[in-house]
């Protein structure tokens, strides 16, 4: 008889065989366990990156809305400048010119929160000339008043309106928004007192010499 039992080795094929049965097993050795950890670990991080740039446009997006639909603030516009300037006239200079001109003053009040600027006064005949002191353009602030004398010289007898034909003042004003030019009526009297100055300075003698012959 052979002596005593040992060990039993194991047969051939028998080793491959348990490798085998772990690998069927499916449980992941260290090498795979650490590939699948790393793998997930990167997957998360995405995930986490991408979830805080979705969020961070959606809050984006919606301050750009809310900043689209505030309420804007509506630019200051002034009104007309004929809207806010009134014209006055007060009386005729005396003594009256030399040259038989007629001289008045007129006082031209702002009832705007803004300056606006006279820059030119005229009337429609052309039989008349017009000069300003003091020396146009003149601004007139907000809530001013400023007198200015208005001298009317007759150039053409001949052809000059003798009644209250002529009422109208044509001002022309800006406050630097826009530019306008308006016709003033001075009323009655300066109508009144135009013709008489007027019928002085061109009597009716003169004008039968200034008359081409017929």
């Amino acid at each position: 008889m052979s002596g005593g039992i040992g060990p039993v080795e194991p047969g051939e094929g028998t080793a491959g065989h348990e490798r085998r049965d772990d690998a069927g097993t499916g449980r992941a050795g260290p090498a795979a366990a650490r590939w699948a950890r790393a793998r997930y670990a990167r997957h998360r991080r995405a995930v986490l990156v991408l979830g805080g740039l979705t969020c961070a446009a959606v809050v984006t997006a919606g301050a750009l809305r809310v900043y689209a639909d505030r309420p804007h603030p509506v630019a200051y516009v002034p009104p007309a400048p004929s809207q806010v300037i009134s014209l006055t006239y007060l009386e005729p200079v005396e003594p009256p010119p030399p040259d038989g001109a007629f001289a008045f003053t007129v006082r031209v009040r702002n009832a705007s929160a803004g300056p606006v600027a006279v820059e030119g006064i005229d009337q429609p005949s052309r039989a008349l000339s017009v000069m300003i002191r003091p020396p146009l353009p003149v601004t007139v602030g907000a809530g001013e008043a400023r007198e200015l004398v208005v001298r009317i010289l007759a150039t053409d007898c001949v052809h000059v309106a003798r009644n209250s034909g002529l009422p109208f003042l044509e001002v022309t004003l800006s406050n630097g928004f826009r530019k306008e030019r308006h016709s003033y009526i001075p009323g009655d009297r300066y109508a009144r007192d135009l013709s008489v100055a007027l019928t002085r300075a061109c009597p009716e003698d003169r004008d039968a010499a200034d008359a081409p012959p017929s």
